[in-house]
């Protein structure tokens, strides 16, 4: 009975393929483009998708072998099948610094997720100008941990992380060098229309301790409306969230900051409310002060200042 069965199921196929090719003679046109129906090229949009790693990072929707060439790990699947979200990331030794020349590249410390111990060392990454109309670079520090100083000044014996973009010869147009604890915060930075887009550098003080940091690089073209607004470090959307300072984490205000927040206006709101957040540790608002100076001698303290 086994036999039977297959050998009509085997029979079926060729009758079906053979009324096909009976065509031949009179619709050979019409057979070739029925044939040839079978083979589909599929394409698809290089999008961001969300790898199925532990960490759940973003990637990009690429093929297969695209995603090797490009030097990129493939972490689950995209485009109904099609496409594999390719994680690219730079990991390990930063001696002699490398380059990020793919958009959402994630910058980690050698073994991340555990924490490196080196001291000492300076570690610089290049950002490639991956496109002709690239205009701003976006920093999100999903993870970083490194160590500040008592005094809240960044470099020396503590460590730091400093972005330098050929936007501007001056360094009041870069973003602040900070340190310390500055997992969630981010950072945005110009990078001009020509020659290279940018780079970062991690040093690490001379004070023993354990840092570790996974940082993800998001590339701007200049016609991107996600995009910030030009001079702006860092860039809020939505109607309601939270704000906070550099290394407020680490529960203290760094030294020499001077940058700006900017705040997205809303569909349909016309006005922006800030206040003192509700948390008692640490202190969420708190400023030097001298009684003695009056609001035109604020430049010679810490202060916040609002401007639309």
């Amino acid at each position: 009975m086994v036999s039977r069965h297959c050998l009509c199921v085997l029979w079926m196929v060729i009758f079906v393929f053979g009324g096909a090719v009976s065509q031949k003679d009179n619709q050979t046109n019409v057979r070739q483009k029925k044939l040839l129906s079978i083979f589909n090229i599929v394409t698809f949009k290089n999008e961001g998708c969300t790898s199925t790693g532990a960490g759940n990072d973003g990637g990009t929707c690429l093929t297969a072998t695209e995603c090797t060439s490009k030097g990129g790990s493939a972490s689950g699947n995209c485009a109904a099948g099609f496409g594999v979200c390719c994680v690219f990331s730079l990991t390990g030794a930063c001696a002699s610094g490398q380059t990020v020349s793919q958009n959402c590249t994630y910058i980690r410390n050698s073994g991340y997720p555990s924490a490196d111990t080196t001291v000492s060392e300076t570690c610089t990454y290049n950002f490639d100008r991956i496109c002709d109309n690239l205009c701003q670079i976006r920093l999100d520090f999903d993870t970083l941990n490194s160590l500040s100083s008592a005094t809240g000044l960044c470099g020396t014996a503590a460590d730091a992380i400093t972005v330098t973009s050929p936007f501007s010869s001056s360094a009041t147009a870069f973003p602040p060098t900070v340190c310390g604890t500055l997992t969630g915060q981010h950072m945005y930075f110009e990078t001009g229309t020509t020659g290279t887009a940018g780079a970062l550098s991690l040093a690490k003080g001379t004070t023993d301790g354990s840092r570790n940091y996974q940082i993800k690089v998001t590339y701007y073209t200049c016609d991107n409306l996600a995009k910030a607004p030009p001079g702006c470090t860092q860039y809020f959307t939505g109607e309601s969230g939270s704000f906070q300072s550099y290394n407020y984490q680490g529960n203290q205000l760094l030294q020499s900051m001077n940058y700006n927040n900017c705040f997205r206006q809303e569909e349909g709101f016309c006005r922006l409310q800030i206040s003192e957040a509700t948390a008692m540790t640490p202190d969420p608002f708190i400023l030097s002060a001298d009684p003695t100076k009056t609001v035109h001698d604020c430049s010679e303290l810490s202060y916040v200042s609002f401007m639309t």
